[in-house]
Order: C-alpha cells, then structure tokens, then sequence
C-alpha cells in the first residue's frame, strides 16, 4: 500500500526530466550571453537545478530498493 506523501517512481522521472531539459536550456544561455550579470545568474540557477536533480535521482534508487524489499518480504511469506 502506498502512501499519501511518498512520490512515485514516475512522478519523480518526470520531475528529472524536467529540471535536466531546464538545465540544457540554461546551459545555451550562459554560453550565447553577453552580459556577465545574466552568465552568473544561469550559473547559480543551473548549479542549484542539478543538485535537485540529483536528489530526484537518489530519492528514485531508495524508492527501488524500498519496492524490491517488499518484494522480497512478500515472497517470503
């Protein structure tokens, strides 16, 4: 049974996808800009992103092996 405020495997992909197209696109702004001020602020804005895109990454690993123990526990019985 799934709880209410766990996210799924899907929404979370989703989320990922989301956020890396953002960073590409980030990306093509820092490198045709320029004004120094926007170039900074992409930075920041990607280095933030990725980090939360790691975090979808590594909360979509705990989500897997939280399933597959279930998994196991279930076959067990």
């Amino acid at each position: 049974m799934k709880k209410k405020n766990e996210p799924s495997v899907r929404f979370l992909m989703f989320m990922s996808s989301l956020l890396c197209l953002f960073i590409i696109l980030q990306s093509i702004v820092v490198v045709y800009t320029p004004h120094i001020f926007v170039r900074m602020m992409n930075m920041i804005a990607i280095i933030g992103a990725s980090g939360i895109v790691g975090a979808f990454i590594r909360e979509i690993f705990i989500l897997k092996e939280k399933l597959a123990g279930k998994g196991e526990k279930m076959n067990e019985t």
